[in-house]
């Protein structure tokens, strides 16, 4: 016949050491979520260039719309070249749109108005436009987006 032991210390030791574990486990889980928290992930964005089409065919002095992939622009010919903007506004994310006559980006959201090189010079915009890097490769033009 076998002789068990019932010592309570010997329970007090092994429930504190399983909580202790759980515990550390927790912690250790909790402090590695709030480092990849603190640090960003080394991920890096490759710039694609997408083919916009024949330099000559863009109308001069007129802004395109285009959408690629989840890209927005307004592609702009002017006799200083072709440059590419995003449409979202600055200040709210609103689409702007070309006003040829005026030959001013306008954000219809808070008249937020951007020159033909987008920079804005009226309204709550706080920064320019975004641009898109535009190569011309003889005569194609090329934009590149980041993905």
């Amino acid at each position: 016949m076998a002789i068990i032991h019932d010592d309570p210390g010997r329970r007090r030791f092994l429930s504190q050491a399983v909580m202790g574990f759980g515990l550390l486990f927790g912690m250790g889980l909790l402090g590695l979520r709030f480092v990849q928290f603190l640090v960003p992930t080394g991920t890096t964005k490759r710039n694609v260039p997408v083919l916009l089409g024949v330099e000559q065919s863009l109308p001069l002095n007129d802004a395109i719309t285009m959408e690629l992939g989840n890209h927005k622009l307004l592609v702009l010919r002017t006799n200083e070249g072709v440059a590419a903007f995003s449409r979202r506004c600055t200040d709210l994310g609103c689409l702007v749109s070309w006003d040829k006559r005026r030959e001013q980006f306008i954000c219809p959201c808070h008249q937020g108005i951007y020159d033909k090189q987008g920079r804005n010079i009226a309204g709550p915009p706080p920064r320019p436009l975004d641009r898109y890097e535009v190569v011309n490769r003889a005569g194609q033009v090329y934009v590149n987006l980041a993905t």
